[in-house]
């Protein structure tokens, strides 16, 4: 599919550029009509082929957060009041809630996403090698400069999300046990007083907040300025060959057309990357809370320890028996 639509882009920029080429020449629109019919049959496959991908990726990222959300409800049942004490009873509430949808998001864009990166450049490179080989060097050089600094920039993104989570998580576990202890607070005469605790935990998420979303409008800045730049370098080369006459009107506005089109893949994967890097960050924790129920890791150490009883002189590790002859026996008190 992703073949298909990489196809219908190669198209519809040669009958494009046929088009636009031929009227220039001096061709009429009635004579062009043929190119045109087929730019608008080739526009048409590419964007239905594109609603088809998102369609089946919807009910992948669907299928992925229910099988997920249930795998973490049976092993919260299973396991009971000691697995979510052991996780922060807010936190779980939270990924159960809110972080089955940010998961979903994230499997529904970055799936399709890394599949047309894999494919579409490679093929329009490709094509435009065979068109004009010197623009194809000017991409195959400035595609790999692009590429690392997204991995820069994902890395400081990445880094500023883990503290947004860790954040998120706190403001949600410590609601929670506000809203448990309430009534203490209430009655001991400190509700007014650990306002000023929500505030600074509350002040803690939203600064964490900011600083991930300055990282990512900078990087989403970046990354569309050195791809403006990639292209209009391109642009330069062309318009100066057409200058001399060492090249013709047909191939620069093929290879001008799909200029935009090398980088878009990788533009859409940095979009995408800070809109669902929460997603993906819930999923892993979400992950790692089952793993962690299955394998018993983190559990052990929260189970309480037996109590032990005193009953005439013994004693002995609870359950244990009781009869109408046991004697009750209170010491230290007094």
């Amino acid at each position: 599919m992703y073949l298909a639509q990489s196809m219908a882009i190669l198209l519809q920029a040669k009958w494009l550029a046929e088009a636009i080429s031929g009227l220039f020449a001096g061709s009429t629109l009635q004579e062009q009509s043929e190119v045109i019919a087929l730019f608008l049959l080739a526009f048409v496959a590419r964007h239905g082929i594109g609603a088809m991908q998102q369609g089946i990726a919807q009910r992948f990222a669907e299928q992925t957060g229910t099988s997920l959300r249930n795998q973490l409800l049976k092993e919260l049942f299973q396991k009971g009041p000691v697995f979510a004490r052991t996780e922060g009873t807010g936190n779980l509430v939270t990924l159960v809630l809110e972080g089955i949808g940010k998961f979903r998001k994230y499997a529904e864009l970055i799936v399709p996403r890394m599949l047309s990166v894999a494919i579409t450049p490679a093929l329009v490179w490709l094509y435009v090698f065979m068109t004009d080989r010197i623009s194809a060097v000017i991409l195959l050089v400035t595609m790999p400069i692009l590429i690392v600094f997204l991995i820069l920039v994902g890395l400081a993104a990445k880094k500023q999300t883990e503290g947004q989570l860790e954040s998120y998580q706190m403001l949600s576990n410590h609601f929670v046990d506000s809203l448990r202890g309430l009534i203490t607070l209430k009655f001991l005469g400190q509700s007014r007083k650990h306002m000023g605790s929500i505030r600074q935990v509350s002040e803690g998420y939203r600064r964490a907040t900011m600083r991930t979303l300055r990282v990512a409008f900078l990087s989403s800045f970046a990354l569309d300025f050195f791809t403006m730049l990639s292209v209009a370098s391109v642009a330069v080369n062309l318009g100066l060959r057409l200058i001399n006459g060492s090249l013709e009107l047909l191939p620069a506005l093929l290879v001008l057309i799909l200029a935009p089109e090398f980088f878009l893949p990788v533009r859409m994967v940095g979009a995408d990357f800070h809109a669902t890097l929460d997603g993906k960050q819930a999923g892993e924790s979400m992950l790692r809370m089952i793993h962690d129920a299955r394998s018993g890791e983190g559990i052990a150490e929260h189970q309480e320890e037996p109590q032990e009883a005193e009953s005439a002189g013994k004693s002995f590790a609870s359950p244990f028996e009781w009869s109408e002859r046991s004697e009750l026996q209170l010491t230290g008190i007094g």
